[in-house]
């Protein structure tokens, strides 16, 4: 485990796991360091009955998870998010039961007064966020398991607006994909309705998310997540993530061509942005190395150089908590390809001191 305390408020952890590990290690790593994490109050449950995943049509056969952590915002308690290591079970046979992946399962909080969350509310399995793809579904008895405890690299960065995790596989490439998750403010490009807007709040993914209409390619090649509550005042509502950095910046004169995570949604356009999370790709990557920081005047940056891995030529399929057999593209990048060189990174926002 090792951490760099940045400037201002941004925090940058670095930390290695399996899959199967995961939760455990994060905890460690942001509570046990000598400094602590000043923005966010962190929570471990071992056993959470509540996410516990259930074979779709064995609802008897479970499978216990592994580790649920919830992070409440010092600051505004009303952001509070969980994250849930998981195991995905299919049952297509008599009693006969087989693991298929691991995965995360998040949410915002429930409705109750216990602080651990009941992830089956609302969204369900359309929250979840594959940690490696699997083998194609198969209707008989002859499905095997397919499970793969990927080896991976985090990186996280924390502010008190925002929690952004980056892993970056170690082993298994074919099946597993670097995996960016964002759970956060988001900021609205136009004044809100008082009524919601402390409630652009939002979970984001690497993978889609909310595949359950096969015929819609959208939800198949763009990168998913879900806000707390829509500008109508759906809660849970599904949104999508784009970016538009694949072209690199020459640097010259300190013209940077630096991309949003712009969040929108079908019916709304684009609604906002991640709280000061950006992309860009360099060209002369050489003068800005990892942990450097780009000064434009009226921004500072701190710059991570993210990995580009190919995106894969065909649909990956998992299957999710609930049994169900879904498929995607990972997606967070307009692309892997990057169209004249350079490297892709990411730029976290320093903020200005008041």
């Amino acid at each position: 485990m090792a951490e760099n305390i940045l400037l201002g408020a941004l925090r940058r952890y670095e930390f290695y796991s399996y899959c199967t590990n995961f939760i455990q290690t994060l905890y460690d790593t942001v509570t046990q360091d000598l400094y602590g994490d000043i923005h966010w109050e962190w929570t471990l449950s071992t056993n959470n009955s509540y996410a516990t995943p259930r074979a779709w049509n064995r609802s008897t056969m479970t499978s216990s998870n592994m580790g649920t952590i919830t992070a409440k915002n010092i600051k505004d308690p009303s952001m509070f998010f969980t994250i849930c290591g998981n195991l995905s079970m299919a049952n297509t046979y008599s009693d006969r039961l087989y693991y298929k992946n691991y995965l995360l399962r998040t949410g915002f909080r429930n409705n109750g007064a216990a602080v651990i969350p009941d992830l089956y509310s609302e969204l369900g399995h359309l929250s979840e966020i594959p940690l490696h793809t699997g083998d194609s579904y198969v209707g008989t008895s002859d499905t095997t398991n397919s499970l793969t405890n990927v080896y991976f690299k985090w990186t996280l960065f924390v502010t008190e607006q925002y929690i952004f995790l980056y892993g970056e596989p170690q082993n298994n490439t074919t099946v597993a994909y670097p995996i960016r998750l964002y759970l956060g403010r988001l900021r609205p490009f136009e004044d809100e309705d008082p009524l919601i807007a402390n409630d652009f709040v939002g979970v984001f993914s690497h993978f889609p998310m909310g595949l359950d209409d096969a015929a819609d390619e959208l939800k198949y090649r763009a990168g998913g997540g879900y806000v707390r509550k829509s500008r109508n005042g759906t809660e849970n509502a599904l949104y999508n993530l784009a970016t538009n950095s694949q072209i690199a910046s020459p640097g010259v004169g300190g013209r940077f061509f630096i991309s949003p995570f712009y969040v929108w949604h079908a019916n709304e356009g684009v609604r906002g942005e991640f709280h000061g999370v950006r992309t860009a790709v360099l060209k002369d990557a050489s003068k800005y190395p990892d942990g450097s920081i780009l000064d434009l005047g009226d921004e500072r940056y701190y710059v991570f150089h993210a990995y580009s891995q190919a995106h894969p030529a065909n649909h990956q399929g998992w299957f999710t908590t609930a049994g169900k057999y879904v498929q995607g593209q990972p997606y967070f990048f307009d692309s892997a390809l990057l169209l004249g060189g350079g490297q892709r990174v990411l730029l976290f926002e320093i903020e200005k001191e008041v």
